[in-house]
């Protein structure tokens, strides 16, 4: 992300299947992680990467989710269906009011300090 070369000891393997690896990444410069999917075949490598504010310890803490079945997907639709999810409570953003602050007090209290 800041044009850095990945050394290869900030990239730490969370999992791998047949010529599938994911990994973990972090720019040894920046700090920033990506997550990245890299695919070997014949000698070639192909990846896919997505940036996260996860550390390491946090992706291998949360640790695999259970695939979502097709059960789970008619279970949603049926919920979306129904109109439930209408009464579900969700808190509102409380909005904070502020005074608008005019350009020329502000100037005006800069020259005076």
């Amino acid at each position: 992300m800041c044009d850095t070369r990945y050394n290869p000891m900030h990239a730490r393997l969370l999992g791998e299947e047949d010529d599938t690896h994911l990994m973990h990444v972090t720019c040894k410069k920046c700090q920033n992680s990506i997550l990245a999917v890299v695919v070997t075949s014949q000698g070639n490598a192909s990846s896919i990467g997505l940036v996260t504010d996860l550390s390491y310890e946090d992706v291998m803490r949360v640790g695999p989710a259970s695939a979502v079945t097709v059960d789970d997907v008619i279970d949603v639709h049926e919920f979306l269906e129904s109109g439930a999810w209408k009464t579900l409570h969700v808190p509102k953003k409380k909005t904070i009011h502020r005074k608008p602050v005019h350009k020329a007090k502000a100037r005006s209290s800069k020259k005076s300090k």
